[in-house]
């Protein structure tokens, strides 16, 4: 993680799990990609990141996700979790199916693609264009 992301990471994923309405919107949209985020760089993000919330019946906490990298400003990235997302529901619509290699190896393309765009340092520079909307009292005065 960077500096900004540790700082928020915990409050900002709090906030957005217990839909706490007290808590600036930007704050729980940067928790919805945080806790996305947090999964797909230890797991990755099709096994990681979609599976893991596959099989905690908890769909929304994607799109959530997809949202929130929008509102960040990093399209690219929610494109890919979209796809993820349609590509995982494809090839295990059920999460038990066998991957065929080709599907496998697009597992492992789609991962890749995740870590080469959406590493920490590109997420910490888009929260930080955000934090008047995140944690204004973070802001330098």
């Amino acid at each position: 993680m960077t500096p900004l992301i540790d700082a928020l990471n915990v409050r900002a994923v709090h906030a957005y799990e217990r839909r706490d309405a007290s808590a600036l919107p930007g704050l729980r949209s940067l928790g919805a990609v945080m806790a996305l985020h947090g999964i797909a760089e230890n797991g990755g993000l099709v096994g990681g990141g979609v599976e893991n919330v596959f099989f905690s019946d908890d769909l929304r906490s994607i799109e959530d996700a997809v949202e929130g990298y929008r509102w960040l400003g990093l399209s690219d990235v929610a494109e890919l979790v979209t796809r993820a997302r349609e590509e995982y529901l494809r090839f295990r619509p059920t999460g038990w199916e066998e991957l065929s290699e080709t599907d496998a190896s697009l597992w492992d393309q789609l991962d890749s693609a995740y870590s080469a765009i959406a590493p920490s340092e590109r997420l910490e520079a888009a929260v930080a264009a955000h934090l008047h909307e995140i944690a204004p009292e973070l802001l330098p005065s």
